[in-house]
């Protein structure tokens, strides 16, 4: 008689933790925008329950930035015990010139992606880079789970100082800007 086959468990994904504490988390997303637009960001506050304690934030901005690129920042943040976890994040920019092709988004949806592919991804052209999505460590050197509205508007603003793209060479240009520094401390 043949055994039954034990399904396999899946890994659960969860949202990224911060390091800072949730004031100074917020403060800074919002302060880096500032780099590359005038306008305010949108933020939409989420409470739960009854006692109407806030649990989600979801800050959004777009438009042109300083050099007419459009841009799209999006960052939903959970919050746990005074504690800011990224549940997810969407940071595209589509430059003015060749954006069809030039045009990249960082993109980190573990709750709506399918657990058979990985949770965050660069969304790039095709035709130039060989593919549509991008993963760490595979495909780019950039560890996107340690992206933020900081640093990428480091990376927005170090391609419009450059126009190198993050997928040339396995995004080598950006690994000190999106991998490395606590405190995001390399702004442009």
């Amino acid at each position: 008689m043949k055994q039954k086959m034990k399904p396999k468990i899946k890994p659960k994904r969860g949202p990224i933790p911060t390091s800072i504490p949730l004031r100074d988390y917020i403060k800074n997303e919002i302060t880096s925008l500032k780099k590359i637009t005038s306008s305010q960001p949108t933020m939409k506050p989420i409470s739960s329950g009854d006692n109407s304690k806030l649990s989600e934030l979801i800050i959004c901005s777009h438009g042109k930035d300083y050099a007419l690129n459009d841009f799209l920042i999006t960052e939903k943040i959970v919050i746990t015990d005074g504690k800011a976890f990224i549940k997810e994040y969407r940071y595209a920019l589509t430059p003015a010139a060749d954006g069809e092709e030039q045009y990249f988004r960082f993109d980190f949806q573990p709750f709506k992606i399918p657990i058979r592919f990985p949770d965050s991804h660069i969304n790039v052209n095709e035709h130039i880079y060989g593919k549509h999505h991008l993963i760490y460590p595979t495909d780019t050197e950039l560890d996107l789970h340690k992206l933020t509205i900081q640093k990428a508007v480091n990376v927005f603003c170090y391609y419009e100082n450059t126009f190198i793209h993050p997928a040339t060479d396995l995004g080598k240009a950006y690994v000190s800007l999106v991998n490395g520094g606590k405190n995001n401390e390399n702004i442009y």
